[in-house]
């Protein structure tokens, strides 16, 4: 019985450590939208991510990608910045095509780009699924920092 209450003990301090590193890397992509530096420093974090990362982090290796087209002057970088953020964000949810926090990224991404890169076909799909989950309590209890982040941005875009 002391073995299962130590694994318990081990896997949710597991849990709480790998969600930490989460809003860790929620925190850095928010700062990399308002700083080319922060943007600089959240790609060069994301690119240590391994082949065999989960959808989620290859979905966040696609927005450092997309945040380097909002600093780059030069229009090839910026279109090969924002076809890296478009293959790596559409890989990441091949792998994981009901994550709410991946169809929530790919949403905000297409719902900003300009209409002649032709990226915009998900977008009504993705906010409907999105908005789904949010009226979900299930997510609002296991990813309260998601929940929050969704429903403020739905918030603002409604002004």
């Amino acid at each position: 019985m002391k073995i299962f209450f130590y694994l318990i003990f081990i896997l949710s301090f597991s849990f709480a450590a790998n969600s930490q590193s989460l809003i860790q890397i929620r925190e850095q992509f928010y700062r990399a939208q308002v700083n080319g530096e922060s943007a600089d420093s959240f790609y060069a974090k994301m690119q240590s991510a391994t082949a065999s990362a989960t959808a989620l982090m290859v979905g966040y290796k696609g927005m450092a990608a997309f945040m380097l087209c909002n600093y780059s002057y030069n229009p090839y970088s910026k279109l090969k910045y924002f076809n890296e953020g478009k293959n790596l964000l559409e890989k990441a949810i091949a792998m994981n095509s009901e994550n709410t926090e991946l169809r929530f990224l790919r949403y905000t991404i297409q719902k900003n780009v300009p209409s002649f890169l032709g990226y915009s076909s998900n977008a009504n799909s993705d906010k409907q699924f999105v908005k789904n989950r949010i009226y979900d309590s299930q997510l609002k209890n296991a990813d309260n920092d998601l929940y929050n982040r969704m429903v403020k941005y739905f918030s603002s875009e409604n002004n």
